[in-house]
Protein backbone atom coordinates (compact mmCIF):
# COMPACT_ATOMS: atom_id res chain seq x y z
CA UNK A 1 0.00 0.00 0.00
CA UNK A 2 1.07 3.43 -0.70
CA UNK A 3 1.67 6.46 1.35
CA UNK A 4 -0.94 8.86 1.51
CA UNK A 5 -0.82 11.80 -0.31
CA UNK A 6 0.89 14.35 1.38
CA UNK A 7 -0.64 17.27 -0.52
CA UNK A 8 -3.99 18.63 -1.80
CA UNK A 9 -2.28 18.54 -5.37
CA UNK A 10 -0.62 14.92 -4.45
CA UNK A 11 -4.06 13.49 -3.38
CA UNK A 12 -6.24 15.18 -6.65
CA UNK A 13 -3.70 13.37 -8.29
CA UNK A 14 -3.82 9.86 -6.87
CA UNK A 15 -7.74 10.15 -6.77
CA UNK A 16 -8.37 11.62 -10.46
CA UNK A 17 -5.24 11.17 -11.97
CA UNK A 18 -4.91 7.38 -12.67
CA UNK A 19 -5.32 5.85 -15.85
CA UNK A 20 -8.79 3.97 -16.41
CA UNK A 21 -10.07 1.23 -18.35
CA UNK A 22 -13.33 0.85 -19.63
CA UNK A 23 -16.86 3.00 -20.32
CA UNK A 24 -18.39 2.69 -16.90
CA UNK A 25 -19.16 2.06 -13.68
CA UNK A 26 -17.65 -0.67 -12.63
CA UNK A 27 -15.27 -1.26 -14.95
CA UNK A 28 -12.92 1.79 -14.49
CA UNK A 29 -13.33 1.82 -10.66
CA UNK A 30 -11.96 -1.82 -9.76
CA UNK A 31 -8.15 -1.45 -9.11
CA UNK A 32 -5.97 -4.08 -6.68
CA UNK A 33 -5.97 -3.17 -3.17
CA UNK A 34 -2.67 -3.32 -3.01
CA UNK A 35 -2.67 -0.12 -5.29
CA UNK A 36 -4.63 1.85 -3.09
CA UNK A 37 -2.89 4.76 -0.98
CA UNK A 38 -3.00 5.09 3.10
CA UNK A 39 -6.09 7.18 3.55
CA UNK A 40 -5.36 10.22 4.39
CA UNK A 41 -6.28 12.13 8.22
CA UNK A 42 -10.01 13.14 8.62
CA UNK A 43 -8.95 16.60 9.20
CA UNK A 44 -7.47 16.44 5.97
CA UNK A 45 -10.36 14.90 3.60
CA UNK A 46 -12.58 17.40 5.01
CA UNK A 47 -10.34 20.61 4.15
CA UNK A 48 -9.52 19.01 0.83
CA UNK A 49 -12.99 17.47 -0.53
CA UNK A 50 -14.62 21.47 0.49
CA UNK A 51 -11.66 22.86 -1.46
CA UNK A 52 -12.62 20.30 -4.29
CA UNK A 53 -16.61 20.36 -4.37
CA UNK A 54 -16.04 24.23 -4.07
CA UNK A 55 -14.20 24.76 -6.94
CA UNK A 56 -14.52 21.62 -8.91
CA UNK A 57 -14.21 23.76 -12.47
CA UNK A 58 -10.42 24.63 -11.35
CA UNK A 59 -8.96 21.13 -9.50
CA UNK A 60 -10.87 19.07 -11.79
CA UNK A 61 -9.62 21.05 -15.17
CA UNK A 62 -6.86 18.74 -16.08
CA UNK A 63 -8.61 15.32 -15.74
CA UNK A 64 -10.79 13.23 -18.35
CA UNK A 65 -14.58 12.48 -17.77
CA UNK A 66 -14.20 8.88 -17.08
CA UNK A 67 -11.06 9.96 -14.57
CA UNK A 68 -13.07 12.15 -12.68
CA UNK A 69 -15.99 9.58 -12.73
CA UNK A 70 -13.54 6.64 -11.40
CA UNK A 71 -12.09 9.10 -8.47
CA UNK A 72 -15.84 9.96 -7.22
CA UNK A 73 -16.73 6.66 -6.93
CA UNK A 74 -13.99 5.62 -5.00
CA UNK A 75 -14.99 8.93 -2.49
CA UNK A 76 -18.05 7.28 -1.23
CA UNK A 77 -16.48 4.30 0.42
CA UNK A 78 -12.91 5.92 1.87
CA UNK A 79 -12.19 9.64 2.33
CA UNK A 80 -16.36 10.74 2.52
CA UNK A 81 -16.79 9.05 5.98
CA UNK A 82 -14.19 12.13 7.58
CA UNK A 83 -18.27 13.65 7.94
CA UNK A 84 -19.10 10.95 10.35
CA UNK A 85 -15.90 11.95 12.78
CA UNK A 86 -17.29 13.67 15.61
CA UNK A 87 -14.09 15.08 16.90
CA UNK A 88 -14.40 17.56 13.43
CA UNK A 89 -16.21 20.74 14.12
CA UNK A 90 -19.49 20.62 12.90
CA UNK A 91 -19.19 23.93 11.06
CA UNK A 92 -16.67 22.00 9.02
CA UNK A 93 -18.57 19.16 8.11
CA UNK A 94 -21.95 21.10 7.22
CA UNK A 95 -19.55 23.33 4.92
CA UNK A 96 -18.58 20.12 3.07
CA UNK A 97 -21.97 18.38 2.71
CA UNK A 98 -23.43 22.00 1.64
CA UNK A 99 -20.15 22.38 -0.63
CA UNK A 100 -21.86 19.13 -3.24
CA UNK A 101 -24.59 22.07 -4.25
CA UNK A 102 -22.28 24.07 -5.54
CA UNK A 103 -19.97 20.90 -7.17
CA UNK A 104 -23.93 20.31 -8.55
CA UNK A 105 -24.27 23.50 -10.18
CA UNK A 106 -20.76 24.36 -11.37
CA UNK A 107 -19.92 20.78 -12.44
CA UNK A 108 -22.75 18.00 -12.75
CA UNK A 109 -25.22 20.33 -14.38
CA UNK A 110 -23.15 21.87 -17.17
CA UNK A 111 -20.69 18.69 -17.78
CA UNK A 112 -23.56 15.71 -17.57
CA UNK A 113 -25.77 15.19 -20.54
CA UNK A 114 -29.29 15.85 -20.15
CA UNK A 115 -30.29 12.46 -20.07
CA UNK A 116 -32.23 10.04 -17.38
CA UNK A 117 -29.93 7.09 -16.42
CA UNK A 118 -32.94 5.47 -14.51
CA UNK A 119 -34.25 4.26 -18.18
CA UNK A 120 -30.82 3.68 -19.87
CA UNK A 121 -29.40 0.53 -18.08
CA UNK A 122 -26.26 0.48 -20.45
CA UNK A 123 -25.13 4.27 -19.11
CA UNK A 124 -22.39 4.67 -21.16
CA UNK A 125 -21.46 8.73 -20.19
CA UNK A 126 -19.22 8.07 -16.88
CA UNK A 127 -20.00 11.58 -15.32
CA UNK A 128 -23.90 10.61 -15.89
CA UNK A 129 -23.69 7.64 -13.86
CA UNK A 130 -21.82 9.13 -10.87
CA UNK A 131 -23.95 11.76 -10.74
CA UNK A 132 -27.69 9.82 -10.63
CA UNK A 133 -25.83 7.28 -7.98
CA UNK A 134 -24.86 10.48 -6.40
CA UNK A 135 -26.34 9.53 -2.75
CA UNK A 136 -26.19 6.26 -3.06
CA UNK A 137 -22.15 6.25 -2.70
CA UNK A 138 -21.77 9.46 -0.30
CA UNK A 139 -24.09 9.10 2.10
CA UNK A 140 -23.94 11.77 4.89
CA UNK A 141 -27.82 11.38 6.06
CA UNK A 142 -27.57 8.85 8.03
CA UNK A 143 -25.41 9.30 11.38
CA UNK A 144 -27.93 7.88 13.59
CA UNK A 145 -25.32 8.37 16.67
CA UNK A 146 -24.09 11.56 16.04
CA UNK A 147 -25.48 14.44 18.30
CA UNK A 148 -25.71 16.24 14.99
CA UNK A 149 -26.98 13.92 12.97
CA UNK A 150 -30.31 15.80 12.60
CA UNK A 151 -28.38 18.98 11.14
CA UNK A 152 -26.33 16.44 8.88
CA UNK A 153 -29.33 15.50 7.44
CA UNK A 154 -31.14 19.24 6.81
CA UNK A 155 -27.96 20.23 4.82
CA UNK A 156 -28.27 16.50 2.85
CA UNK A 157 -32.06 17.52 2.37
CA UNK A 158 -31.44 21.17 1.43
CA UNK A 159 -28.47 20.28 -0.94
CA UNK A 160 -30.95 17.98 -2.41
CA UNK A 161 -33.60 20.45 -2.76
CA UNK A 162 -31.18 22.97 -4.38
CA UNK A 163 -30.08 20.31 -6.94
CA UNK A 164 -33.68 19.33 -7.96
CA UNK A 165 -33.94 23.41 -9.32
CA UNK A 166 -30.92 22.64 -11.30
CA UNK A 167 -31.96 22.82 -15.07
CA UNK A 168 -30.22 19.91 -16.02
CA UNK A 169 -32.96 16.95 -15.90
CA UNK A 170 -29.95 14.47 -14.82
CA UNK A 171 -29.03 16.87 -11.91
CA UNK A 172 -33.02 16.87 -10.98
CA UNK A 173 -32.96 13.27 -11.21
CA UNK A 174 -29.95 12.96 -8.88
CA UNK A 175 -31.76 14.99 -6.39
CA UNK A 176 -34.98 12.51 -6.74
CA UNK A 177 -32.82 9.50 -6.39
CA UNK A 178 -31.83 10.77 -3.16
CA UNK A 179 -34.65 11.85 -1.62
CA UNK A 180 -36.91 9.19 -2.41
CA UNK A 181 -34.44 6.66 -0.42
CA UNK A 182 -35.47 9.13 2.08
CA UNK A 183 -39.09 9.85 2.35
CA UNK A 184 -39.34 6.69 4.54
CA UNK A 185 -37.48 8.84 7.09
CA UNK A 186 -38.42 12.28 6.55
CA UNK A 187 -41.54 13.96 6.35
CA UNK A 188 -39.24 16.96 4.50
CA UNK A 189 -38.25 14.78 2.05
CA UNK A 190 -41.58 14.04 0.90
CA UNK A 191 -42.75 17.85 1.17
CA UNK A 192 -39.81 18.55 -1.37
CA UNK A 193 -40.92 16.03 -3.80
CA UNK A 194 -44.59 17.16 -3.61
CA UNK A 195 -43.60 20.89 -3.92
CA UNK A 196 -41.40 19.66 -7.04
CA UNK A 197 -44.69 17.77 -8.29
CA UNK A 198 -46.95 20.72 -7.66
CA UNK A 199 -44.16 23.12 -9.43
CA UNK A 200 -44.23 23.95 -13.67
CA UNK A 201 -44.62 21.49 -16.03
CA UNK A 202 -41.85 18.69 -16.01
CA UNK A 203 -40.94 16.13 -18.46
CA UNK A 204 -43.30 13.28 -18.51
CA UNK A 205 -40.47 10.91 -17.78
CA UNK A 206 -39.07 12.95 -14.80
CA UNK A 207 -42.49 13.37 -13.67
CA UNK A 208 -43.13 9.65 -13.26
CA UNK A 209 -39.57 9.14 -11.78
CA UNK A 210 -40.64 11.91 -8.86
CA UNK A 211 -43.94 9.80 -7.92
CA UNK A 212 -42.17 6.43 -8.05
CA UNK A 213 -39.76 8.61 -5.28
CA UNK A 214 -42.07 9.37 -3.36
CA UNK A 215 -43.23 6.23 -2.88
CA UNK A 216 -39.94 5.54 -1.38
CA UNK A 217 -40.02 2.61 -4.37
CA UNK A 218 -37.13 3.34 -5.54
CA UNK A 219 -33.89 2.26 -7.17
Amino acid sequence: MADAPATFEAWLDETFGRAVAGEHYPAFVHRDVRDWPEPVGDHLALAWLTRLFENPSEELRYFSDAQIAAGLWELGPSDAHCVYNRDLPIAGRLRLIRSVATFFRDFFDPRCLPKLAHLDRDVTEPLNGICYMWWEVITWGWAKDDPDADRLKDADLEVMEQVLELPNPACQESALHGLGHMVRHSTRAAGIIEAYLASADHPPELDAYARTALSGCIQ
